[in-house]
């Protein structure tokens, strides 16, 4: 992954004191996911869509917050994320894995 390939995506979140969940995907009869959104106006649908307002909010993370987030994630055993997820299916399929590795070769790239 280049950073030309790269998205800076908004997540979908609510808080409970210092702790933060982000809004999951459930593929059909599969893992569950990581919902990411490439505009805050998708995030703000889906929002509004589910009934997630007042208490779900969207962000769009820096680069190193994200892929703290991402590294999280599969700590816990969320192993891939969807892009624009709606009601009924999702743009694209993630493995996080992959990308943190290709994040972290682009970082070696460009220190080195």
């Amino acid at each position: 992954m280049t950073s030309d390939d790269e998205i800076q995506p908004y997540l979908v979140y609510r808080s409970s004191g210092r702790q933060m969940e982000c809004a999951l995907w459930a593929v059909e009869s599969g893992p569950k996911c990581l919902a990411l959104f490439l505009t805050a106006e998708a995030a703000d649908r889906y929002l509004d869509n589910a009934g997630l307002r007042p208490v779900w909010k969207s962000l769009r993370p820096a680069k190193p917050q994200l892929l703290t987030i991402l590294e999280h994630c599969l700590q816990v055993g969320i192993t891939h994320a969807v892009l624009e997820p709606d009601n009924d299916q999702a743009r694209r399929l993630f493995d996080l894995q992959q990308v943190l590795d290709a994040a972290r070769a682009d970082d070696r790239g460009a220190s080195g």
